[in-house]
């Protein structure tokens, strides 16, 4: 279609872009255009930059989709039930899927993919399985593979999304912890997973050590290939239960407690573990409404412990459900 279109000398045409953006000028859903010698703008008026202006024919540019709703083929009264959000971790996609919508499962992953270049497997999630917490999933669409590497921050995590559980909703989560970390410190991980607490301090840090603890033996299996993959040499693997693993180690300046559905459960072992004025960051999903009483409950089983407890910072990281939201505590101990 023609459009006005300022006319700019190649070596110009970046910084005139951006004036243009600036003043809301440039034309969006236009090609540029471009010779050896210029580049043409498209604009919506004119704008005195000090360069000529011409009316030429752009081809429009095709308006990508974003929301793979707008191509799964449902009847209308499924429509308010497909997903509205999913997790992607490398080449896979997880997603949730009320019963209604699951007879089109295969559509929906087809959808996803569609919009989502880099994705090639999309698998259903139908919750967490006990042992090992891990994700019962079930491919629906795409390659018949589960093992992805993942990156965030600038590190590289591989993982079978089948055998381990991580959560890329957390990158945030664990920046915010690892900047906390002071050098020298010892740091433990007690649900450590693939390790993608331990490896960011290790790797943004200083610290002395991060033991990082599971007792899932395919999340340390990849644990170890993720240290050699991000080149850090501080994090120790302990294969085994938290509870017993962590009177084993050095006492610790910091503790990580990221298993919010029984974190407490592990509370004592961790403060008897930390240094006297050590820091746990502690996770736990609750009730919105019980935010107060179920801090105090971490605050009596410092007593309990014979330590005074001091918040130093908490964090609604997500919701979880209407009523219940995933909650971050730092939290020292003296």
């Amino acid at each position: 279609m023609d459009s006005l279109c300022v006319v700019v000398p190649r070596k110009k045409a970046e910084p005139v872009r951006k004036r243009l953006m600036e003043k809301g000028a440039l034309r969006k859903g236009l090609q540029v255009r471009s010779d050896a010698k210029n580049v043409y703008l498209p604009v919506t008026q004119r704008v005195d930059l000090g360069y000529p202006f011409e009316t030429m024919a752009f081809e429009e540019l095709q308006e990508q989709v974003k929301d793979y709703r707008v191509l799964v083929d449902v009847p209308n009264g499924l429509r308010s039930e497909l997903p509205s959000s999913y997790d992607v971790l490398g080449s896979v996609a997880i997603v949730k899927m009320s019963e209604e919508v699951l007879p089109h499962a295969g559509e929906i992953g087809k959808a996803i993919m569609a919009v989502q270049g880099a994705v090639r497997t999309v698998c259903v999630d139908s919750g967490v399985k006990e042992e090992y917490r891990t994700r019962d999933l079930r491919v629906v669409a795409g390659d018949d593979t589960t093992e992805t590497t993942h990156k965030e921050y600038g590190l590289v995590f591989k993982m079978d999304v089948k055998s381990v559980f991580f959560s890329p909703r957390l990158a945030t989560e664990r920046d915010i912890v690892a900047r906390q970390v002071q050098p020298g410190e010892v740091v433990i991980d007690m649900f450590a997973g693939i390790g993608p607490f331990s490896i960011m301090i290790a790797k943004t840090r200083r610290p002395k050590v991060v033991y990082a603890i599971d007792t899932n033996p395919e999340a340390i299996r990849y644990m170890k290939e993720n240290i050699a993959l991000n080149k850090v040499a501080v994090v120790e693997p302990v294969l085994g239960d938290a509870r017993q693993e962590i009177s084993k180690l050095e006492p610790a300046d910091r503790i990580i407690m990221n298993l919010p559905h029984s974190a407490k459960d592990f509370l004592s072992e961790a403060i008897a573990a930390l240094k006297p004025g050590g820091v746990i960051h502690f996770y736990e999903i609750m009730e919105d409404e019980d935010l107060d009483s179920e801090f105090g409950k971490i605050a009596d089983a410092a007593v309990r412990k014979g330590k005074v407890m001091k918040e130093l910072g908490r964090r609604k990281v997500k919701s979880y459900s209407p009523t219940m939201s995933f909650y971050a505590f730092d939290l020292s101990f003296i």
